[in-house]
């Protein structure tokens, strides 16, 4: 299993990351809480885009609307960090998945957006859409990221890594901020990654990086 390069990273020079990230918050003038401890943090959503019945989507939206415990590990009960719980992210991991036959649950999870190696031998028209589909993620109604195509997160690793985009530029996203990201259709399909399957299924996506918890 590969070892993240953050961690890599951490190990290297100790402390570095934590330093850093608590300057980014000082620089920020956001309040920092001795109550709070520094760790590296995974926040995920997963989204339904067709359900049972076939009913299917053009557009998905991340971390906003309904919230249900049972498809994402955000803190509370709403996706809106508590107080003081400051998150910096510096990779987003994204794929599809698949529910089980009791719509409740989820059967498999995969890290990609196709089954094949890369997203360079996709033929199958739902997964072209899917690849060329675009995301934009935005912050207390700031753009930090826009029309990002998600063959960004195809390649053909076979490790903890596939499926993942290292930001260049980390995004800061404040306690009690409104998050959105909205992966809009590109093509003739729709977003759905198992077409006809019989089942629930859609995309998730993870935000990975080092918080405040």
């Amino acid at each position: 299993m590969a070892i993240p390069l953050s961690i890599e990273r951490n190990i290297a020079q100790p402390g570095i990351e934590q330093a850093n990230f608590v300057k980014y918050l000082t620089e920020a003038n956001l309040p920092i809480s001795n109550s709070k401890t520094i760790a590296y943090q995974s926040l995920y959503h997963l989204v339904v885009t067709e359900t049972s019945p076939g009913v299917t989507s053009t557009t998905a939206k991340f971390f906003t609307g309904a919230y249900n415990q049972a498809l994402t590990n955000f803190p509370g009960n709403s996706f809106v960090l508590p107080q003081s719980q400051h998150f910096l992210v510096t990779d987003i991991q994204a794929g599809r998945w698949q529910g089980g036959e009791n719509v409740t649950t989820v059967s498999s999870l995969q890290k990609g957006f196709v089954s094949g190696p890369s997203s360079q031998g996709v033929n199958d028209a739902n997964s072209k859409t899917i690849v060329n589909s675009t995301y934009t993620f935005t912050v207390n109604g700031i753009v930090q990221q826009k029309d990002i195509p998600l063959a960004e997160f195809d390649n053909s690793l076979v490790t903890q890594q596939r499926g993942r985009f290292s930001l260049s530029q980390p995004i800061l996203v404040p306690a009690q901020s409104d998050l959105s990201l909205t992966v809009t259709a590109k093509g003739s399909g729709n977003l759905s990654p198992f077409p006809s399957g019989g089942r629930e299924c859609g995309l998730w996506f993870e935000l990975i990086g080092i918080g405040l918890i």
